[in-house]
């Protein structure tokens, strides 16, 4: 079974594919949905919101070795009600996670029961985040543009879950444990080796 069925047989079929970006940023309170199109998309089971071209995603790259990359989403062209909002949105924001999908479209359909620009397949996950803060600038008295940054979800990979690599709370969690009590002797420690 592959991913995209549909897209395949479109594709095989010589029929003009699109595709566009779908965000889904989990927000406290109000969640949203929303796509680089016009008017509402329904797909996947939820609708998704134009936003038209007021909207870029930028980073959006697969972590390989050490890096953990961060995602950028603009939206430019607002009023000052959601520049009022973005002021007031670091709770709404902070760790929260942000997924981008990508949807698949059939521009030219053989079949003239379907429309132009008709779905294909569901929505497939490309991206996911954790949104980390949300920032405006203003330029002049009618130029908004807000700015949310996401970071990887390997951002804190090298960090224990929940805790320190220290005796203190490796004791806390396992009383009697000795595993990490020369952890502060090895800080800035020389190890020779081999030792002949």
């Amino acid at each position: 079974m592959s991913f995209f069925p549909q897209t395949i047989q479109a594709a095989m079929a010589k029929r003009q594919i699109g595709a566009a970006l779908l965000t889904f940023a989990d927000f406290r309170e109000v969640p949203r949905r929303w796509w680089p199109g016009h008017g509402l998309l329904r797909a996947g089971g939820h609708d998704w919101l134009g936003a038209g071209e007021f909207i870029s995603i930028e980073g959006l790259e697969q972590p390989i070795g050490t890096r953990a990359p961060k995602m950028t989403f603009t939206l430019s062209g607002v009023d000052a009600t959601i520049v009022q909002m973005a002021r007031q949105a670091s709770d709404r924001v902070k760790d929260r996670r942000i997924t981008v999908y990508i949807q698949f479209f059939d521009v030219t359909p053989d079949d003239a029961g379907k429309q132009p620009w008709s779905l294909l397949d569901s929505p497939y996950a490309l991206a996911t985040g954790i949104m980390d803060q949300m920032s405006y600038t203003l330029e002049g008295a009618d130029r908004r543009t807000v700015t949310l940054t996401a970071e990887s979800l390997w951002v804190n990979r090298r960090r224990p879950p929940y805790g320190f690599w220290t005796d203190r709370d490796q004791n806390s969690r396992f009383p009697g444990d000795r595993g990490l009590e020369q952890v502060v002797n090895l800080v800035q420690k020389q190890a020779r080796w081999p030792v002949f």
